[in-house]
């Protein structure tokens, strides 16, 4: 799967994401990612072996490197440093197109859009998508769950609906899709080049609709969600379920330890009632055939299965905590 005949390369960094990364995979490489490059920051869930693996079965498709920041804690920032580091690689000077993503994000397109060729066919030639973010709450669920991610949680922390009728916008982050002949640093949500508008490149939104010059020639993250997403979006499952989000409190934030701060006012915030999106809720029938052929390794099944009960007894020496059981109770878990 390409975009055309071109490839396609996914950046990212993950630290304790093992039960999450072959749902992940497959649906990405379906929608017609050809790389991953991936970094990842002292794992203990089995993550870079789950990634090891993966690489030993598909070594043309996927690379994992631990981030070059493990080396120089006090020095720079995780992503950023990563994407520095990626540029050295020589898929990453081969591939065509970029794009950088979360393992908590998942690219959802919509309707009859089943692969990044139907896509641009939607919405015609282009060189940058910047596809708006949409966060999902925990839709109530308190514990993890082997079930897929995009069928557990399918409640929005936005009210599009809502501001819609108002005609109020939503601003919400963006991932980006991008040619690599496009100039610029490399930044988490798009690429950062000040004369993009002089270029002779088309940026688009999820919709298809052109970007101004004020966001392409800016360093702007965000648009308006409303308007922006007929045939893709970036589904966010930044909390998943109360217990999951009690892990990623305890293992820090992939990109960097502190940023999770007050973590009872980031659930509340990312918590929030919205929506119902049904739009990403199942992975395709070829994400689930690579899913089941991925699993009939006994190898890489032992490993994904084992991340489970990893994590199930890192949550009980977090709730043996004085600050794990009081941030337990404010968000509900014992509830």
């Amino acid at each position: 799967m390409t975009i055309g005949k071109e490839k396609v390369l996914l950046l990212s960094i993950m630290r304790n994401e093992g039960p999450y990364i072959l749902e992940w995979l497959a649906h990405h490489f379906t929608l017609g990612i050809d790389d991953l490059l991936i970094f990842t920051n002292g794992c203990t869930d089995n993550t870079d072996k789950i990634l090891d693996r993966l690489e030993v079965m598909m070594p043309h498709r996927v690379k994992h490197q631990p981030n070059p920041k493990v080396m120089f804690p006090d020095r720079g920032k995780w992503h950023i440093m990563a994407l520095r580091f990626a540029g050295h690689f020589g898929r990453y000077k081969a591939a065509d197109w970029l794009y950088v993503t979360d393992a908590d994000e998942l690219l959802n397109l919509k309707g009859d859009v089943d692969t990044l060729d139907d896509f641009f066919q939607a919405t015609g030639p282009a060189d940058v998508v910047s596809f708006t973010s949409v966060a999902f709450n925990s839709n109530g669920h308190k514990s993890a769950s082997p079930d897929l991610v995009c069928k557990r949680f399918t409640e929005t922390s936005s009210q599009f609906d809502a501001a819609a009728a108002q005609n109020k916008p939503v601003i919400t982050a963006v991932k980006t899709l991008y040619r690599n002949a496009v100039q610029g640093p490399r930044r988490p949500h798009r690429p950062v080049t000040n004369t993009f508008s002089q270029t002779g490149f088309k940026w688009i939104n999820g919709s298809g609709a052109q970007m101004p010059p004020d966001f392409t020639d800016g360093s702007g993250k965000a648009i308006n969600a409303l308007g922006s997403r007929d045939y893709g979006q970036v589904n966010h499952y930044a909390i998943k379920s109360a217990a999951e989000f009690l892990l990623k409190v305890d293992r820090g934030d992939a990109v960097q330890t502190d940023r999770l701060g007050a973590s009872e006012q980031y659930w509340n915030h990312a918590n929030r009632p919205g929506d119902t999106d049904l739009s990403g809720a199942e992975i395709s029938s070829a994400a689930k055939d690579m899913l089941e052929h991925l699993l009939a390794d006994s190898e890489l099944r032992e490993l994904h299965e084992e991340s489970f009960g990893l994590r199930e007894a890192q949550l009980a020496d977090i709730l043996k905590t004085e600050t794990g059981e009081s941030l337990a109770r404010a968000i509900g878990y014992f509830d």
